[in-house]
């Protein structure tokens, strides 16, 4: 069977642009990030390796720090202005060296299109090799009194054993590398709608 094309008409078309746009001119340098969380007295200089991060963007800083490794790509996550990171984790080893925990980030999105662009970003890293494993975004919730659907950034993990070490290096890699493949992929898609 051929996948048929959904008659658009301009709303549609209209609005899957609006929201592509969202992206391109999000994400700008200048702006902190960590919004007016943040403590540094120089704002400007914002960046995921901030030693201040994992307070500044956590909801509960004295009692819930983000966890370090992590941290980078919740900032990035929330550098995009699409993404609204709401809860993360680093990964974690049971006591005999095996994985207990994935890492992830938990996060909302008003926008089908923007979760698109976050997973074929993801996809085109994979394809070029960088990531160890794929990633990918997944329909989450929080729990039954958060009506609010929640998504996920983790790895895809196959039968594989993978050790923790390379999902963290992944997470490196992905904060280094998310605002441009997004940026990229948002582009492509804006080309396409017209």
């Amino acid at each position: 069977m051929r996948i048929e094309r959904r008659n658009g008409g301009s709303p549609r078309s209209d609005r899957l642009r609006d929201e592509l746009k969202e992206i391109l001119t999000g994400g700008g340098d200048g702006r902190p990030v960590c919004g007016p969380a943040c403590p540094r007295p120089e704002p400007r200089n914002c960046s995921r390796d901030c030693p201040e991060i994992p307070y500044a963007l956590s909801g509960d800083p004295d009692n819930y720090p983000l966890e370090p490794r992590i941290a980078p790509l919740v900032f990035e996550l929330k550098r995009l202005e699409v993404f609204h990171p709401c809860w993360s984790c680093e990964g974690h080893n049971h006591d005999d060296g095996t994985l207990w925990k994935l890492p992830r980030v938990w996060f909302y999105c008003h926008s089908l299109i923007h979760l698109r662009v976050l997973a074929g970003s993801l996809k085109q890293l994979r394809f070029d090799k960088k990531l160890s494993v794929p990633w990918q975004v997944v329909v989450t919730h929080s729990d039954t009194e958060n009506s609010d659907t929640t998504f996920s950034l983790e790895p895809c993990l196959g039968q594989a054993p993978v050790r923790l070490a390379a999902l963290q290096k992944d997470i490196d890699i992905i904060s280094a590398h998310l605002r441009d493949v997004v940026f990229h992929e948002a582009r492509k898609l804006s080309q396409a709608a017209g």
